[in-house]
């Protein structure tokens, strides 16, 4: 119990993440099977920004996954860790239990996240509608919502409420993004993708598209540097480590 509570004073404290591992680490050489230290660390371990981080971590969850009795905690572990890596079919299982169990915001949102990936409009629909109509003043639900009209073709339902969110509210950054998917130029997209990243530099999605245009364009220089950030991001994605060879010989000036 000293070390757990030491981990949690550095970690939520102080946000130092490597102190923190270093009492779990402790913990766990002692106390290998207990499971509270081991989920801990492994949920500190799969934010880390490096692959041995990561790495680690999922050692840890997968050794959890193994027990006898898999706890929710470990399942929403399990399905975060999935969603990372764009893993979709393997997010299932996991999303359908905490589904059957639970069904809370976030799962819901999770489940909109997963069906979207694997292409199910109609059903990334649904989860986000529900969402929303659970939270309306929720802005993953609201930006969920939107994103899955977009998607279904409900594109000046989807305008209008992110128009009413760029005229005000929190979170802007990713109304912005939005707008740019509406846009009919890239010159426009461009415009909203820069506001969007002015509001939030680590916004995933923005830089996403900023590669994606840059890309198209066969502009290099601007493609790589929108590709490294948004892979400092998320390195495990799936959708961006194809690209990886290609530009792995440019640096940026």
């Amino acid at each position: 119990h000293y070390l757990l509570l030491r981990a949690k004073v550095q970690d939520e404290g102080f946000r130092n993440r490597d102190l923190a591992l270093e009492f779990l680490r402790a913990l766990l050489r002692a106390f290998p099977d207990d499971e509270e230290a081991s989920i801990y660390s492994a949920h500190l371990l799969l934010e880390s920004p490096n692959s041995a981080g990561q790495n680690e971590g999922r050692d840890i969850l997968r050794r959890l996954l193994a027990s006898g009795s898999v706890s929710l905690e470990v399942q929403v572990l399990g399905l975060q860790d999935a969603i990372n890596r764009e893993s979709w079919q393997e997010a299932q299982p996991f999303l359908t239990r905490l589904l059957a169990e639970r069904r809370s915001a976030r799962d819901l949102y999770s489940a909109y996240i997963v069906e979207r990936g694997l292409g199910n409009n109609a059903r990334a629909l649904q989860y986000a509608k529900e969402l929303y109509d659970r939270d309306t003043a929720s802005d993953d639900g609201i930006a969920a919502y939107i994103s899955a009209l977009i998607d279904s073709g409900r594109r000046e339902e989807a305008s209008r409420m992110i128009e009413s969110r760029l005229a005000g509210g929190t979170g802007k950054g990713r109304y912005y993004y939005l707008r740019s998917r509406l846009r009919s130029s890239e010159e426009q997209a461009l415009t909203d993708l820069r506001s969007s990243l002015f509001e939030d530099p680590r916004n995933f999605n923005a830089l996403v598209a900023m590669f994606e245009i840059y890309h198209k364009r066969k502009d290099e220089r601007r493609a790589v540097y929108y590709l490294k950030q948004a892979l400092a991001i998320a390195p495990d994605s799936l959708r961006l480590k194809r690209y990886e060879d290609e530009y792995a010989g440019l640096t940026i000036n």
